[in-house]
């Protein structure tokens, strides 16, 4: 789909970071945040353990050079469960994914014309295409592009493909995000400045990641280990694409 398949910044990848790693931080707040442990290390590990967490709540913008805003809200769980929205030029679409099977796909008629223009459908057909989606559950392939914002590993594991863009990092000061002790670990890159924000109490979450630059985002973190509660909706209302007449 369009929106779907626009290019994600790095910050949407770091998006799904969590961690195993056992803080460095005591009751006093005035202790270094995970002494002795450099920057670089830190973000590997954060990175690394999100992989592990049973699930995450994702929530952010992002706007892709060249490309407008992109709006994510997605609860996922490492189970195949999944529930949530996106949106992008004008148009929005609800998710839903239960145990691993097709995801659910109900977008408004901007979301299935975009989709369908990407697609190398003419306006016409589009328009006839969109007209009898709009509105509906529409099953997608687990292995579909759209499936990738409701399969935890897949999406992880393509949000840090270019794993330089967390390297070089620095240590920043120690601030709070959502009520939480955060340490802002943060890089410059050429005119982009990356920051990734990582909990300081109880497992080292990243509680926040934004980017800044020609491509910009900012997504927050948080319900790590929340069950996903997934309503499907009964399969008399679940539209089959390939049965469309457009």
């Amino acid at each position: 789909m369009a929106v779907a398949r626009t290019r994600t910044t790095w910050v949407l990848g770091a998006l799904c970071s969590g961690a195993l790693l056992v803080s460095g931080c005591g009751d006093d707040s005035s202790e270094e945040a995970f002494p002795g442990q450099k920057a670089d290390d830190i973000a590997a590990k954060a990175v690394a353990a999100t992989d592990k967490a049973s699930s995450v709540h994702l929530k952010g913008t992002a706007r892709p050079e060249g490309a407008g805003r992109i709006e994510l809200d997605v609860r996922v769980d490492d189970q195949g469960n999944c529930t949530g929205t996106i949106s992008g030029d004008g148009a929005r679409a609800e998710l839903l994914r239960s145990k691993g099977g097709d995801v659910l796909i109900k977008g408004d008629r901007t979301f299935w014309t975009n989709s369908a223009r990407a697609g190398g459908a003419d306006g016409k057909q589009g328009e006839e295409l969109a007209g009898e989606l709009a509105g509906k559950w529409v099953a997608s392939p687990a292995d579909s592009p759209d499936a990738a914002f409701c399969d935890k590993k897949q999406f992880l594991a393509s949000m840090d493909q270019d794993k330089t863009d967390r390297r070089g990092m620095k240590r920043g000061e120690t601030t709070e995000v959502n009520d939480e002790d955060a340490l802002a670990l943060e890089k410059k890159q050429g005119d982009t400045r990356i920051s990734m924000h990582v909990a300081t109490e109880g497992e080292p979450y990243i509680l926040k990641a934004t980017t800044e630059g020609s491509e910009s985002s900012s997504v927050t973190f948080d319900d790590y280990g929340e069950k996903v509660e997934v309503r499907m909706p009964p399969q008399e209302e679940i539209v089959d694409p390939a049965d469309s007449k457009a």
